[in-house]
């Protein structure tokens, strides 16, 4: 085989085992709780709908590229919130959609709320080997024919929030699916990958500078069992209640940087950028994130204070 297919297979292999192991990577997590936690369902006490998508490691053939819409909105007297996530995901050949359903409860202290949630769904996950294109004359067994697998997955999360500082827990995803890609003709090639627990510690708090100007400062913490602890520290400074501009590190991936303006009283426009920070800096010129989040006035005249978490 060639160099190139060479390489194809190399990425291959690298992106089932990314993907069976490591849920898809996100930046504005800042900006929608809801993409790690579904305790943040409702938190917010509007009904908000939001689109993202990330393309990551630009310059990279088969990098991920995932998109994400979610929605969440509090009901009965702001007690209950509901949400829903639908999301994809493309690396290489491999790709996968889910649909996610998510259940929130608050309790309501003196000087904050609790919220438990619980969310169940459904993903697709599919391998569309016989795409991959060889110089080989003859028939390459691992690429005869299409894989897919139906994963179901049920997750928790606590969050807990004042006006200032919130801090939450989360295990998005729990049953440990498993993916068997048969490779046909040789057993012993088989692909066998479980889909591992994440487990995400989330913080932040919220700082008055002066009247227009806030310092937020977010951290988070993610451990999958057999990688690394990776960590997030994020700063953030608002202007005016309105326009946000932060610098991010993760540790062992990435250094970043990320923006929000706030288009209207209903309209948010964020972006991030990242650069990586790993071996992979010398093929790639970035990842680029960008989200649009809308958030239904049904206040009819009502004053509505901004949120930062």
């Amino acid at each position: 085989m060639i160099k190139k297919h060479y390489i194809l297979l190399l990425m291959l292999s690298i992106s089932i085992r990314a993907f069976a192991q490591q849920d898809p990577m996100y930046s504005q997590y800042i900006f929608n709780g809801l993409l790690i936690n579904p305790a943040y369902a409702g938190t917010r006490e509007v009904l908000n709908a939001t689109m993202l998508y990330r393309n990551q490691w630009v310059g990279i053939p088969g990098a991920p590229k995932t998109g994400v819409f979610s929605i969440d909105s509090p009901v009965r007297n702001q007690k209950i919130g509901l949400g829903l996530n639908v999301s994809f995901d493309k690396i290489g050949v491999t790709s996968h959609s889910a649909i996610t359903g998510i259940y929130a409860y608050k309790l309501r202290f003196s000087q904050g709320s609790l919220t438990f949630g619980i969310q169940a769904g459904v993903g697709f996950f599919f391998s569309n080997n016989t795409s991959v294109k060889t110089d080989n004359t003859q028939i390459d067994v691992a690429f005869q024919a299409d894989y897919k697998e139906t994963l179901p997955n049920f997750g928790v999360g606590m969050y807990y929030q004042t006006n200032r500082f919130f801090a939450g827990f989360s295990i998005p995803q729990m049953l440990g699916s498993e993916i068997h890609q048969a490779i046909y003709g040789n057993q012993q090639n088989d692909l066998d990958f479980v889909l591992v627990n994440h487990y995400f510690v989330s913080s932040g708090y919220l700082f008055d500078l002066n009247p227009d100007l806030k310092f937020q400062l977010y951290t988070l913490l993610k451990f999958v069992d057999g990688a690394p602890i990776e960590s997030d520290f994020n700063g953030i400074l608002w202007f005016s209640d309105s326009i946000a501009f932060g610098l991010s590190y993760r540790s062992i991936a990435s250094v970043g940087f990320l923006c929000q303006i706030k288009i209207n009283k209903q309209l948010f426009l964020g972006y991030a950028y990242e650069y990586s920070t790993t071996q992979l800096k010398d093929f790639t010129s970035g990842s680029h994130e960008i989200a649009l989040r809308y958030q239904f006035d049904f206040s009819r005249g009502k004053i509505s204070t901004p949120r930062f978490f």
